[in-house]
């Protein structure tokens, strides 16, 4: 077998749902998140918002996507989420890689 891990645990390692605390973004507000996958290099993660608390307005948009790498291999990820909507909701953060 070429991969040694099930194509259910490599994909499981590539998509996340219902990272960080969940966050309130009423309408035309920004917030900036940071996170990391147990600061390991997952290449190229995207992340947009895992909206909580759906309703008629809300629209939440991701920004200034970024990763960082430290000296000491640790890397971290960024990227913005902005409430374009004319309500405001809760979130968390969702996403994934290209793998």
């Amino acid at each position: 077998m070429f991969h040694s891990k099930t194509l259910e645990e490599r994909l499981r390692k590539m998509a996340f749902n219902n990272l960080g605390p969940l966050t309130f973004l009423a309408a035309g507000q920004s917030t900036f998140w940071w996170y990391d996958r147990g600061g390991g290099d997952y290449g190229f993660q995207i992340a947009g918002a895992d909206v909580k608390t759906p309703s008629a307005g809300p629209h939440h948009v991701a920004t200034d996507q970024g990763k960082a790498k430290f000296n000491s291999g640790y890397t971290q990820y960024y990227v913005t989420i902005t409430n374009v909507g004319t309500s405001g909701c809760w979130h968390n953060l969702q996403g994934g890689g290209a793998g």
